[in-house]
């Protein structure tokens, strides 16, 4: 049984909470590469905080503060130039670093520049996706997960949002059991079944294997703290086809939580081929596909009524903005989420006594390739992987 006051601690994330302050230590995707680009920059709310996103005219992405350090303007609505970006209000200018390169309405002689700055944040790219991080330094490195690196196959990174706190999405990808129910109808070999689940602590998070009488295979995901998934997927409208896939799910602020998936097809050339788009099943014009709070596509009319890939977030969204744990009730059944809640409630203890939480990893000789290993029937969890 968890508490209202621990359900508060586990699931606030601004800046000076304990979870807040856990979920800085890590880095976060907030924006697709090939949207960062041009002469606006993009706006990031993370962890309950304001930012500036862009891409300079020497390619580099960064992040810095949204105000500027004059009068406190708007970056948000600055210009994007060759050196960094400009404020609207009066013209100061900031590379990448933060560092303040014009104040054009100073005497050409002052030394104003030379004094002021803004603060600016460690942003890198990875499988199309811009990662940034607003903890304490120095920054750790980026885990060298699988779909992350150059894989052969057809590669989508695409999204949408749930409108709910961090920790119920963070928290389904532990629970292996809602597979045989809420997903019943869009994979039918496990719908009504009890699957045998064994779960196993693992560097990056939990590994579980999902067994169901009768089927060729077991079933193998990942959960990569604090909010990734790494599974297969063969749902009925892939239509025989099958994809691997990564998530990861960042928290915008206490009730908006954003989902960025990379998604891997395979392909007989062995060619990689990126593109920032839904996978083909997805009937969506954008990589990012539009939600509402409590609006859900209608499908899958033998079960809930409700279309495959909103199903999560019906679920998610439904136990409220921030679910009050202090009513749940659970079984045996649940022993991924109490797995996933002990590594939490450790966590945010290591970062109060002053060490990394579960996942950091700071030595480069530690980076290595992490491959998963995740399967479904036919779906086998090798990958080949470019260096």
């Amino acid at each position: 049984m968890i508490t209202q006051e621990e359900n508060e601690t586990l699931t606030r994330v601004g800046a000076g909470t304990p979870a807040g302050e856990m979920l800085r230590r890590y880095w976060w995707p907030v924006a697709f590469s090939d949207d960062v680009k041009g002469p606006r920059p993009k706006k990031i709310r993370l962890l309950g905080e304001e930012f500036v996103l862009f891409r300079d005219g020497h390619e580099q992405v960064a992040m810095v503060e949204a105000q500027c350090a004059h009068r406190r303007a708007p970056l948000a609505y600055g210009r994007v130039e060759k050196d960094g970006i400009r404020c609207c209000y009066h013209g100061w200018l900031f590379d990448a670093s933060g560092k303040c390169l014009e104040t054009p309405c100073e005497e050409p002689d002052s030394l104003l520049k030379e004094k002021v700055s803004i603060r600016s944040y460690p942003a890198q790219e990875a499988a199309g996706l811009v990662f940034v991080y607003i903890g304490p330094s120095p920054a750790p490195l980026l885990p060298q997960y699988d779909l992350l690196v150059h894989s052969s196959g057809d590669r989508y990174v695409w999204g949408f949002t749930d409108h709910c706190n961090w920790l119920q999405c963070a928290e389904v990808t532990a629970d292996a059991t809602h597979l045989n129910w809420l997903h019943a109808g869009v994979y039918p070999m496990y719908a009504k079944k009890t699957p045998k689940v064994q779960y196993f602590e693992k560097d990056y998070g939990i590994e579980y294997i999902y067994h169901v009488e009768g089927m060729p295979a077991d079933k193998c995901s990942s959960v990569i703290f604090p909010t990734g998934n790494r599974f297969a997927s063969a749902r009925v409208e892939l239509k025989g086809a099958s994809r691997q896939n990564l998530v990861i799910r960042t928290p915008e602020d206490d009730s908006i939580t954003h989902n960025f998936f990379v998604s891997l097809h395979p392909r007989a050339d062995g060619k990689l081929v990126h593109h920032t788009a839904v996978p083909p099943d997805r009937p969506c014009p954008t990589a990012w596909v539009p939600t509402e709070f409590g609006v859900y596509p209608q499908g899958d009319e033998e079960w809930w009524g409700v279309a495959s890939i909103a199903q999560d977030r019906m679920a998610l969204e439904g136990q409220g903005v921030i679910c009050d744990r202090s009513k749940e009730n659970l079984g045996a059944s649940d022993k991924g989420i109490a797995m996933y809640r002990r590594i939490l409630r450790e966590s945010i203890q290591a970062v109060a006594e002053g060490r990394d939480p579960k996942a950091v990893v700071r030595d480069p000789a530690k980076n290595t390739l992490v491959e998963f290993g995740t399967r479904l029937h036919n779906i086998h969890g090798v990958l080949q992987v470019e260096t």
